[in-house]
Formats: structure tokens, C-alpha cells, sequence
């Protein structure tokens, strides 16, 4: 398979799941009679785009996922639970359907050449799918990452949907804003730090792989 093949398989798996938890909080939202100012297929400057009543929905040329513009702070903190909650589950729910009966031995060793998808970032991810030539490979990373970004942003931290869960949790219990203020800044300041460490494991492992030839 050319490269350009692989990387444009690699993309598609991420991006469709980015673009499946964003389709979902956008759907909750409406349903909930929240504001969905956007939802953009990809990032970057606007190609196309069209407005369907209130919402525009746009084509973006990095094709790598997308997101929705929800005014989630504009609704009650009780009517945001389930707008926050629809991206992780929709992924989880995608993550559980792709998952295969089993996977061959070629694919297992694609798999297995890596630590788990769970412990990877967005580099490691991609790696992974980049390496990925068994098709029921390709499959099984594609639910072990919706799986991954499932249970990530469930994590009680900012700026993930767990920290935005957590804020509306908060206030519905009458925290006051100085305490919720605190909270975004404690929150975001440990996400961060995990997302160092994780893209640091990444380019750690790509680094011994490279070193042994994969």
C-alpha cells in the first residue's frame, strides 16, 4: 500500500472519530434546546459552507476531525449532563461495535508491537494506524481509539467533557464561582501536564522503534 494511502486511511479513522463525538453533543444539544453555532468537518479556514436554520455546517481543509461551536454554558447545569455525556458515549458505543470477534495473528503482532493504544497520544495513535496493513488490524485500533477517547474525556478535568461535567455538578450543588474558578485552573494545569507526559511516552517509543527497525 503507498504511503499516501496509509496516511489517508490513518486520518479518516481519526477524524471520524472526532467527528462522531462531535456530531453527538451537537445532536444533544439541539435536543436539549441548546445553541449550535457550527459544525465544521475538518480544521482551518472555511471552503464550503451552509447555514441549516440557526446552525452553519462547513467543510475545513485538514480533514483530521472536526468540531461543533455549542453555547453548552447558556443551558441550565442539570440540562448539560446529557450534551456533555452524548461524545464520550456515542465513541464508547462506536469503539464497542468495531470491536472484533478476534484478531488474527498478523494483526495481533501489528497491535502488539506497541503499548496499547490506551496509553497513547494523538502521535502514538496515528503511528499505530500508519502501521496497521491487516484490515481487522485497522479495525481493532479503530475501537481501541474510540474506546481511548471515550474514557478520556470522561476524566474530571479542563477543558475535557468530564471537567465541563464536573463545572455543571458543581454549580447545580451551588459551588460558589470563586471555588468553580479555581477548579478550571487546577483541572486544566493537571490536563496538561498528562498531555506532556503522554506525548513524551510517544515519541519515546517511536524513538526505540526506529532504533530496532520496527
Amino acid at each position: 500500500m503507498s504511503r499516501w494511502r496509509q496516511w489517508a486511511r490513518a486520518m479518516a479513522v481519526l477524524g471520524s472519530t472526532v467527528l462522531v463525538h462531535e456530531l453527538a453533543h451537537a445532536l444533544a444539544a439541539w435536543r436539549a434546546g441548546g445553541g449550535v453555532q457550527e459544525v465544521a468537518v475538518g480544521f482551518g479556514p472555511r471552503l464550503l459552507a451552509r447555514r441549516l436554520g440557526d446552525t452553519i455546517v462547513s467543510l475545513r481543509p485538514l480533514l483530521v476531525g472536526g468540531f461543533a461551536a455549542i453555547d453548552v454554558e447558556a443551558l441550565p447545569a442539570q440540562r448539560r449532563i446529557p450534551v456533555l455525556l452524548a461524545g464520550p458515549f456515542a465513541n464508547l458505543l462506536l469503539g464497542l461495535f468495531l470491536l472484533p470477534p478476534r484478531v488474527p495473528a498478523e494483526a495481533a503482532a501489528t497491535v502488539g508491537s506497541v503499548p496499547g493504544v490506551r496509553i497513547a497520544g494523538i502521535v502514538g495513535a496515528t503511528d499505530m494506524l500508519l502501521r496497521a496493513h491487516h484490515p481487522l488490524a485497522l479495525r481493532f485500533l479503530a475501537a481501541q481509539i474510540n474506546l481511548s477517547v471515550g474514557f478520556a474525556n470522561l476524566l474530571p478535568l479542563l477543558p475535557l467533557d468530564g471537567g465541563h461535567l464536573a463545572l455543571a455538578k458543581m454549580e447545580a450543588r451551588g459551588v460558589s464561582a470563586s471555588g468553580r474558578h479555581l477548579y478550571r485552573y487546577a483541572s486544566a494545569l493537571v490536563f496538561f501536564w498528562l498531555l506532556l507526559r503522554v506525548l513524551a511516552g510517544d515519541l519515546r517509543r517511536l524513538g526505540v522503534a526506529q532504533r530496532f527497525g520496527r
